[in-house]
């Protein structure tokens, strides 16, 4: 069976007959039980399954699946706002009041 794929899109048996459309790889068929089969980068890829342990995991290609790290939040800056000014008026927030 012929896969096509046009502009990085999935790979699909039929075309929507416009130009530019590429001959694509057809996904694997020999899949291990639990893993899963995406297309990504123009090339099919065969994710193990996703770890159990507690945290943020994101799949990476020549990686596989990478725990991120926790954000730690920081102490809260306290925004203070002069009783002089009122609602039509702007004031400038520096980043650390912002986070």
């Amino acid at each position: 069976m012929q896969y096509w794929t046009k502009n990085g899109s999935i790979p699909s048996t039929e075309t929507d007959g416009t130009e530019g459309w590429q001959q694509a790889p057809a996904p694997p068929t020999d899949v291990p039980e639990n893993h899963e089969v995406i297309w990504a980068s123009g090339a099919w890829h065969v994710l193990t399954p996703k770890p159990t342990e507690p945290g943020t995991w994101r799949w990476y290609i020549g990686q596989g699946w990478v725990k991120r790290a926790e954000k730690v939040p920081s102490e809260a800056i306290p925004i203070t706002i002069p009783e002089t000014l009122t609602t039509d008026q702007i004031i400038n927030l520096t980043t650390a009041q912002l986070i």
